[in-house]
């Protein structure tokens, strides 16, 4: 898959109905992504943060066949949904200790292309802090 593929094929994904209602949820859940995970498992709050942990991993895996990222990377926040979402993987993690590890490799690379590309702090704050999020 070419970088231009891939990256439509995340827009589609983030754009999808259930996942910017699993976001929207997230967003207004007090205590976040780790609340959602610690919530019964037949909740809509559980269903929805293991949506969005789920996408990002898909998103992760699709993006381990493409060599040219840079595209990819400029526009997709992937650092702000691993931090925001980052408690509720811990959490899965008590139980499954490899849950969402392509997510996680995926935001050390991402990372990793920010400081080889010399990304100012502000730019790295705004690619951080949600800039691109859209709806996560």
């Amino acid at each position: 898959m070419d970088e231009n593929s891939l990256l439509l094929g995340i827009q589609e994904m983030r754009s999808d109905s259930d996942y910017h209602a699993a976001e929207v949820l997230r967003r207004e859940t007090d205590g976040g992504a780790e609340a959602m995970a610690a919530a019964p498992s037949d909740s809509r709050e559980h269903a929805a943060v293991r949506l969005l942990i789920v996408t990002w991993e898909s998103i992760a895996v699709l993006m381990r066949g493409v060599r040219a990222k840079d595209k990819i990377y400029e526009v997709t926040p992937i650092c702000h949904m691993y931090e925001v979402l980052e408690p509720a993987i811990r959490y899965f993690r008590k139980e499954t200790p490899e849950y969402a590890a392509n997510f996680e490799k995926l935001n050390v690379d991402y990372r990793a292309w920010l400081k080889k590309k010399k990304k100012g702090a502000s730019y790295e704050s705004a690619a951080c802090g949600g800039m691109h999020a859209r709806f996560g």
